[in-house]
């Protein structure tokens, strides 16, 4: 019979490797979900404050947000931008370095 103790160890190192790799492009995925969730609650914020004439571009400066606002009659739309940092190799070669999250809103402005 043969001594097969060191096999399992031998696997569980090859195999360690590829499974922090998947672990990290999942922790990376969800931290950009994450991200766009909280940038789509930003933009209802700023809209509600572009309603209520408040100071947009100071709230967006604090945030490092890029904002855009487009108006076409009584339409304006509301854009914003944000980079995020991607840290996981596999990500990193699909998305690259950084993603760019975008979500924008149309509201109806009557003047």
């Amino acid at each position: 019979m043969r001594n097969n103790k060191g096999q399992a160890l031998v696997e569980f190192i090859i195999v360690l490797p590829l499974l922090l790799l998947i672990i990290m492009s999942i922790i990376d995925f969800g931290n950009i979900i994450t991200k766009k969730y909280s940038l789509q609650n930003e933009l209802d914020v700023i809209s509600d404050m572009y309603l209520d004439h408040k100071d947009v571009a100071g709230y967006v400066r604090s945030e490092n947000i890029d904002i855009s606002i487009t108006k076409e009659d009584d339409i304006t739309t509301i854009k914003l931008d944000k980079n995020i940092s991607i840290i996981s190799p596999i990500l990193n070669i699909v998305f690259g370095k950084n993603y760019l999250i975008e979500v924008e809103k149309s509201i109806y402005v009557s003047e």
